[in-house]
């Protein structure tokens, strides 16, 4: 399960409480009209254009409602756990990432899950921090090595399309972590996020 940082919990309660609805009346109105016949003209005739016109409307009442509908906040937070992600040898280690509605990412946390929570948690022990753009956390050292893990939804975009590079020396340093969208359109490089 997903859990999100602290500073967001009361935001996300805030958001997930709130709810839109049609008018209970609109429904009962237009059918209300289309029976008696009522048309835009006045002619009393039910006519194509104003059973187009019913369709428009509900279009756009059912256009509005997307757009207004509840959104979480903007940010999407993954945690996943337990892989070897430093080059430890232990599947003890977790991925804690912050993107913008499954895009760019904010945070990314490689994190040692040390309580055996299986999730993110003020015990354990930060291997890599990156907030925003990507950095090289240091000089890469002498026995580095990358590991590529994929194909999971690391983003929370909902498709399980994304890999994580990882550039380290272990058995518990890393210097750079990136996720990407692995499958990209043909011809288009792949861009580290």
């Amino acid at each position: 399960m997903t859990q999100l940082p602290e500073h967001l919990r009361d935001l996300d309660r805030a958001l997930g409480a709130v709810r839109f609805e049609p008018r209970a009346s609109l429904g009962a109105e237009l059918l209300g009209r289309f029976q008696r016949g009522d048309r835009a003209d006045g002619s009393g005739r039910p006519g194509r254009s104003w059973l187009m016109g019913i369709a428009a409307g509900i279009a756009l009442g059912l256009a509005c409602l997307w757009l207004l509908a509840p959104r979480r906040g903007g940010t999407v937070t993954v945690d996943r756990c337990c892989q070897d992600l430093d080059g430890g040898g232990s599947d003890d280690d977790g991925l804690l990432v912050v993107t913008e509605r499954g895009s760019r990412v904010r945070s990314l946390i490689v994190y040692e899950d040390r309580d055996g929570s299986r999730s993110f948690s003020p015990g354990d022990i930060i291997r890599f921090r990156r907030e925003g753009k990507m950095v090289l956390a240091g000089p890469l050292e002498v026995g580095a090595r990358t590991i590529e893990l994929c194909c999971l939804d690391y983003d929370g975009g909902g498709s399980s399309d994304d890999a994580l590079v990882i550039v380290g020396r272990p058995p518990d340093r890393i210097s750079l972590a990136a996720i990407y969208e692995r499958y990209a359109a043909p011809g288009e490089p792949v861009q580290l996020r």
